[in-house]
């Protein structure tokens, strides 16, 4: 280390006198393994305006406390290169350094970055998202307060996923989401030029499935509708909330959609819709097709209109949540009953009974089918009906 410290204070400013005649460029070498490295200040003085003992342009000069100033900060940038490769303890190359010199932008701090990006991005996703986003680069930074660029490569991102896996504890699952995330700001450095190759574009992450799609039986949501259909609660806001839970079971839909879903929106055979989660990003219109008791539910609330949202006056979604850990209490239903369980009932009840996967995977929206084989494994029953078809056949 004190060899290096020695190196890294060993610059040598000097002329490059061409000729003899005209003015000469000034350029400041160091040594680095060994190996000469010369850099160039883009300042030209005349020769007999140099001091090259003291490496600077004298002050005679005109303009020579600006060149000067030039110099010295040249002489500190390339210290600051030297100085966070030996405290993050990583070899530095001849081009790694040439590298990094000719693009200082390498040096920025990658959450400073990212805080800049959010004016823009944040701009087009809605809050819940950048909530995620805020979420997961704080975790990033509890791993590591500053991050420059030039530190973030595929080994310092195994590092933090070992880190969210170890010391925070984390599923799978969670670290996928905190890395896909930490991926999209670094695709932006890239495009931007701050980067040339994004770290994370060749990083492997562990396959998980994602196990939160809570739902209920069909049992279960048939006694649901018993006790709508009874006005077991009067018409009062349970009574709502199970009427909003049960649209949301028969419509597919998440409960920031089905708030926004507008009458304009609803045809004859099936309503359509954009995903709010997607709208920031590549934005389709999803296709559902409308059931026998979708159809009543919805014709309950037109009454008579022709444009706007099709349920007004809802209560917020905590309170919802509430009267449905009621509801569910009430009709002998043990899980913890939410506004997600929902969407789960409906994609589990149709797979089961469709046992079309591309079919759930466009009703649902969903991006990739990776994304509907959350709830596949309604599907294993199938599976063990039709292996026991064989058993007829006695050896």
């Amino acid at each position: 280390n004190v060899n290096v410290e020695k190196r890294m204070a060993m610059y040598r400013v000097y002329q490059k006198k061409e000729n003899g005649k005209g003015d000469a460029p000034i350029y400041i070498s160091f040594y680095l393994n060994r190996e000469k490295i010369e850099v160039g200040t883009k300042i030209s003085v005349p020769p007999k305006q140099f001091d090259p003992v003291k490496g600077i342009v004298k002050s005679t000069f005109e303009y020579s406390k600006d060149k000067n100033l030039i110099i010295s900060d040249i002489k500190a940038m390339i210290n600051d290169i030297l100085v966070r490769y030996r405290l993050a303890k990583k070899e530095l190359t001849r081009d790694l350094f040439i590298k990094e010199f000719r693009n200082p932008e390498q040096s920025q701090d990658f959450f400073a970055f990212c805080r800049e990006y959010q004016k823009v991005r944040f701009q087009e996703i809605k809050g819940s998202t950048q909530d995620k986003h805020n979420s997961c680069l704080e975790n990033l930074r509890s791993f590591k307060e500053e991050i420059p660029f030039s530190e973030l490569d595929e080994m310092f991102l195994r590092k933090y996923i070992l880190y969210l896996r170890k010391q925070r504890g984390q599923k799978e699952i969670t670290i996928n989401k905190n890395i896909s995330v930490i991926k999209s700001y670094l695709a932006a450095a890239k495009k931007k030029g701050l980067i040339d190759v994004n770290p994370a574009k060749g990083l492997k992450l562990c396959e998980c499935e994602d196990t939160t799609a809570p739902c209920i039986t069909e049992a279960e949501l048939a006694v649901l509708v018993q006790l709508y259909k009874s006005h077991f609660f009067k018409k009062d806001i349970t009574h709502d909330s199970l009427e909003f839970f049960l649209f949301m079971c028969f419509s597919s839909l998440h409960i920031g959609d089905a708030r926004a879903l507008n009458i304009e929106q609803i045809g004859e055979n099936d309503f359509w819709y954009i995903r709010i989660k997607m709208e920031g990003r590549r934005p389709r219109v999803v296709r559902v097709p409308i059931s026998e008791p979708l159809r009543k539910i919805i014709n309950r609330h037109l009454n008579g209109r022709k444009e706007g949202p099709l349920w007004e006056g809802l209560i917020t979604d905590q309170e919802i949540n509430k009267q449905l850990k009621y509801i569910a209490r009430v009709a002998g239903i043990k899980s913890k009953l939410s506004a997600k369980f929902g969407r789960h009932t409906f994609a589990t009840i149709f797979l089961s009974k469709s046992k079309d996967l591309n079919a759930l995977k466009e009703i649902m929206g969903h991006k990739n089918i990776k994304q509907t084989l959350v709830y596949a494994h309604v599907l294993d029953q199938d599976k063990q009906d039709g292996v026991s078809a064989f058993n007829n056949f006695q050896l």
